[in-house]
C-alpha cells in the first residue's frame, strides 16, 4: 500500500525514535484509545481507523482535541489531518513504522504551525512536549506494555527563563534544591528537550516529566509523572507531593 502524498502547510517538527517493540504495537500505541492513554492523553474515545474520528482529552486543562483519521494501517502508519490547526493553518500528524533489525523505528511528522516569530514559544514548547511524549510512549512500550498507567499532572503560572530553569531542572543539585524529599533528584535522564526533562523514578515502575511550557501570554511550570503498576497493585495519588515541590520551586524562579 503507497501513502498518500500530502501537503505540509507552515512550520513542521521531525522527530523519530527507536523502540524495543513490534511495528503493531507501536501502531496500536496510537490507533486504540486505551493504549493512548497509556503513555500520551488521559483519555480516548473511538478508534483509528481511515475515515474515523478520535477524541482525545487532557483533562488537567479541561481541553479536547477531535481527531481525524484519515490513514491507518497496522504495524506501518498512522496519519490525522484537519482543515483548522492550533494556528489556523491546516494540520497534519504522519506517524510512519518500520522494522529495522531488532527494534521499530518510528517518525513523527507534524505541520501547522505558522511562521510567526510570535509563535516561537508555542512552537518550541511543541516540540518539547513531542519529545517527552514519545520517551513516555518507549518506556511504557519497552517496560510496561501490558499495564494501565496511573498518571498525576500538576502545573502552576511561573515566569520562567531558560537559563534559569536549566539550572533547577537539568542538574541533580538544582534538582534536589525543590524536588527532595517528596521526589527523587537523581533519577536517570531518558529526555533533555532544553527546557524539560524526563527522569526515571527509582524504586517505582514510572518516570516524572519536569516541565516548562506557555499557554498564550502566560508561563507554566509543572510535574507531570506516571507510573505503571503490577495489576492489582494500588497506585498512589501523586498530586500532594508534586504540589509540595512546586511549592519550593516557585520561588527560586521569581
Amino acid at each position: 500500500m503507497t501513502t498518500t502524498k500530502r501537503t505540509h502547510h507552515g512550520r513542521k517538527i521531525e522527530q523519530s525514535i527507536r523502540i524495543k517493540s513490534t511495528p503493531e504495537r507501536v501502531w496500536k500505541a496510537w490507533a486504540d484509545p486505551q493504549d493512548i492513554a497509556n503513555w500520551f492523553v488521559d483519555r480516548a474515545e473511538g478508534h483509528g481507523t481511515a475515515g474515523s474520528t478520535m477524541r482525545w482529552f487532557f483533562d488537567t486543562f479541561g481541553y479536547v482535541m477531535d481527531i481525524p483519521v484519515v490513514e491507518s494501517e497496522s504495524g506501518r502508519l498512522f496519519v490525522v489531518a484537519g482543515d483548522d490547526g492550533p494556528d489556523g493553518l491546516p494540520y497534519l500528524m504522519e506517524i510512519t513504522i518500520a522494522k529495522e533489525g531488532g527494534e521499530v523505528v518510528m517518525n513523527l511528522v507534524n505541520s501547522g504551525f505558522a511562521d510567526d516569530p510570535k509563535k516561537n514559544d508555542t512552537f518550541e514548547g511543541t516540540v518539547s512536549g513531542w519529545q517527552s511524549a514519545l520517551t513516555a510512549m518507549k518506556v511504557w512500550l519497552e517496560n510496561y506494555p501490558l499495564r494501565k498507567r496511573h498518571h498525576d499532572l500538576v502545573v502552576r503560572p511561573a515566569q520562567w527563563t531558560r537559563r534559569l530553569l536549566r539550572e533547577l531542572y537539568a542538574t541533580r543539585e538544582g534538582r534536589a534544591q525543590w524536588m527532595e524529599p517528596d521526589l527523587p533528584s537523581n533519577g536517570e535522564m531518558l529526555c533533555d528537550t532544553g527546557t524539560e526533562v524526563t527522569l526515571s523514578l527509582p524504586g517505582e515502575d514510572g518516570i516524572v516529566a519536569v516541565k516548562a511550557f506557555t499557554m498564550g501570554p502566560q508561563y507554566f511550570v509543572g510535574l507531570d509523572l506516571m507510573v505503571w503498576p503490577e495489576e492489582g497493585a494500588p497506585a498512589q495519588d501523586a498530586k500532594a507531593r508534586l504540589n509540595r515541590a512546586l511549592d519550593r520551586l516557585v520561588p527560586l524562579i521569581r
